[in-house]
Order: structure tokens, then C-alpha cells, then sequence
């Protein structure tokens, strides 16, 4: 079975100009035929979009509920289903716009989706963040944040041409561990030089997942450490991490385990 513990948190920068949290995720488990699946989709509101964090909620919700089908079939998943996903998404958020008084470009918003199953997992996104899985015991990236044309500017799924930048992976192997985030962490935790995880981050912040009765536990702890001092002196932005690791059944974590995720350290490293 799937153990999954997600949060957003709002920055400091937000905090400080009274603007709301732009982040959102929402996280499903539901079995597909013999297959237990995991659902996560991620959103990052444009920081210049009056509207974003309406358009950040709305398309995680409408993502899932899209995909989140009986007669979704995990090995047929492919690059098109990906994009009529999207499409539909933006499709709703146009009609989200009408309903505000607003265009859409107000509603503008990064949008990353994963589908996870023990054996495999397709990774899909617009814009910057990424997904990092654990396969085969190595960390990998699923996914990698994508700039536009200057630094610090991302690709929207409102923004004209945007569906032809969705980025698309596929899988096949043992997957323990996946983890999904918005921009707000993704320079603390991804090691640019050879586009590969921060293995020491993601090692920390999976363990008590792994190693807990009961996940609802490890969210107030989660939003605890990405509002943390060690992370808000090096990003001022919001910041949304969705974590989930697969548990055999009966391997359940104990009752009074550690809950509380790792610290990260001034340099990026987790203790």
C-alpha cells in the first residue's frame, strides 16, 4: 500500500505583502484493478497572476479527478493521454475564469502530475519543479523544472504554445519512493551540475514515512520544516513537497516511531 504525507506552505515574501499561498497539491489512492495507485498533482501560481492561487487549486483538483478513472488502464498511459489531460485542465480553468470576472491568464499556474503503481509510474509536467522517485533502491529524477526564455521565468499552462512543452516519462521497474515539489525548494534539494537528486534530503524526508503507524502524523511536522528558518534564509517562496513511499502489508511503521522529518542544513545536506 501507498503511505503519502504532502503540504504547502506559504513564503515569506507572501507573508510579508499579505498575498495568499499560491501552491497547492492534492494526493488520491485508489486500486485499478489488481494495482494499487497512487495520484499526485502539484501547482505553482504565478506570483504575477491576480488570481493564481484559484487556478493552482482548481487544476490539481480537476487533474485527478480527470485521471482518477475505473477504466484507466496504467499500461497504456502514454504522451497524448498526458496531453488531453492538460488540455482539458486548461479548458476548465477557462471556464474558472468566466466564473471569477477574470481572463486566464490570471489563473496562470505551473501543473505536474504522477501516477505511481509498485511496478512502474508516469511523471508529467508544465513548467518548473520536478518529480524524484526511488527505484530499484537509486534516486532518481523523474523530471526536471523547466525555464523559459530568461532566468527565473517558467512555462504556464495558460501561456500560449504551453502544451507543447509538457514533459512526459515513463517507468518500468520497482518503485519504493516518490517525491514531488514546486519550485520554492527545488534549489535546495536537486544537484544542477549532473541533474540528479540531493540524495541526503530525500533519504531524511522519506525514512519517517516509512517508518510511521500513522502518516497523518508527519504533516503538521512536514509543514514545520519547509516554514523552518534553514529554509526560509534561502528561499522566500512558496514551497510544496508530496511524499510517498510503497509498505509492504505488514510492514506498517510502530506506534511512537519518529515522526518528524530531517532538518536540513545551511549547506542543502539533510542530518
Amino acid at each position: 500500500m501507498w503511505a503519502a504525507v504532502s503540504a504547502s506552505v506559504i513564503g515569506t515574501s507572501h507573508e510579508a505583502t499579505g498575498a495568499p499561498c499560491q501552491d497547492a497539491c492534492h494526493v488520491l489512492r485508489l486500486r485499478i484493478g489488481d494495482e494499487e495507485v497512487l495520484l499526485a498533482a502539484i501547482a505553482d501560481g504565478a506570483g504575477s497572476a491576480s488570481h493564481s492561487q484559484i487556478g493552482s487549486s482548481e487544476a490539481v483538483q480537476h487533474l485527478l479527478k480527470l485521471v482518477a478513472q475505473p477504466a484507466l488502464i496504467l499500461a497504456n498511459i502514454n504522451q497524448d493521454e498526458f496531453r488531453g489531460w492538460y488540455e482539458a485542465v486548461l479548458e476548465h480553468l477557462k471556464s474558472v475564469a468566466g466564473r471569477e470576472g477574470t481572463s486566464v491568464s490570471e489563473l496562470a499556474c505551473t501543473l505536474l502530475l504522477a501516477v505511481v503503481w509498485k511496478g512502474g509510474a508516469v511523471f508529467g509536467q508544465i513548467g518548473d519543479g520536478a518529480w524524484v522517485l526511488e527505484k530499484d533502491g537509486a534516486l532518481v529524477a523523474g523530471t526536471w523544472p523547466e525555464t523559459g526564455e530568461y532566468a527565473n521565468v517558467t512555462v504556464f499552462l495558460t501561456t500560449q504554445g504551453a502544451l507543447d512543452h509538457l514533459q512526459f516519462q515513463r517507468i518500468e521497474g520497482k518503485i519504493s519512493g516518490v517525491a514531488g515539489f514546486t519550485d520554492g525548494i527545488q534549489s535546495i534539494v536537486l544537484n544542477y551540475g549532473n541533474k540528479t537528486p540531493h540524495a541526503p534530503f530525500f533519504n531524511a524526508v522519506l525514512s519517517p514515512l516509512r517508518n510511521s503507524a500513522d502518516e497523518t502524523e508527519l504533516t503538521v511536522p512536514l509543514q514545520q520544516m519547509l516554514a523552518s528558518e534553514v529554509i526560509t534564509s534561502r528561499t522566500d517562496d512558496d514551497k510544496t513537497l508530496v511524499l510517498a513511499v510503497w509498505r509492504e502489508p505488514g510492514a506498517e511503521g510502530k506506534p511512537g516511531a519518529e515522526v518528524k522529518p530531517a532538518e536540513v542544513n545551511s549547506d542543502g545536506t539533510a542530518e
